[in-house]
């Protein structure tokens, strides 16, 4: 299995994953088309772009890389020039972890296991950022404007919730709903296939529902 990207500059995006230990094997361009096959290791990235570019909007997390050095990682990415946050150490990355944007604004995590030898044991807290999927999702959505809607979710009573709707959530038969962080969380625990869905109407779901009506 090849994980694959689309980007708007292929130019731009390989000097990003080169710096992340990926490098060009293959690679073809067409009049209205490019695509550049990287690797690093056993694996392997797949790069492509079209003329006119996909109208693909950034997304809250496109990849996870785990290195053995993070720390090396980090310092050739900020010696690029490219700003990189530390996210802590959460359990399934105790060496560390950071988020890093690539060209095209999608957010990259990058891990380290265990951590080395020569580095001290993480502390309980150490007050760094946390990662959440939700919080990268809502902030995307109010680089695009946000929205004014309320939180579409009621409690048991049926009384509305009155804090302001931050994620588009969708569930796998189509239907859609605005939601805070909080009972966005509760719905993607609770409901079987519930999604992060794209606020636009034109999304999965969109495509879902139109599909079910013409059933």
């Amino acid at each position: 299995m090849v994980s694959a990207a689309y980007v708007t500059d292929i130019d731009a995006s390989r000097p990003f994953y080169e710096l992340l230990g990926f490098h060009e094997h293959l690679a073809g361009k067409a009049p209205t088309s490019a695509w550049s096959s990287l690797r690093m290791g056993r694996h392997r990235l797949l790069l492509a772009s079209t003329r006119p570019p996909l109208g693909t909007p950034p997304l809250p997390l496109l990849f996870y890389f785990f290195f053995d050095d993070l720390d090396a990682v980090i310092g050739a990415l900020s010696a690029a020039g490219l700003e990189v946050t530390r996210m802590g150490h959460p359990a399934h990355a105790r060496g560390g972890e950071a988020k890093v944007l690539d060209p095209d604004g999608n957010t990259v995590l990058l891990g380290q296991e265990e951590p080395s030898v020569s580095q001290p044991p993480p502390a309980d807290d150490d007050g760094s950022p946390r990662f959440s999927l939700l919080k990268e999702a809502a902030a995307l959505v109010q680089a695009r404007g946000g929205t004014t809607t309320t939180c579409q979710v009621t409690d048991m009573r049926g009384m509305p919730c009155q804090s302001r709707a931050e994620v588009k959530l969708a569930d796998s038969a189509g239907n859609t709903v605005w939601a805070c962080l909080s009972h966005a969380d509760e719905i993607l625990v609770a409901v079987p296939g519930a999604f992060i869905a794209d606020q636009d109407d034109a999304g999965i779901a969109g495509f879902l529902r139109s599909r079910q009506a013409r059933a």
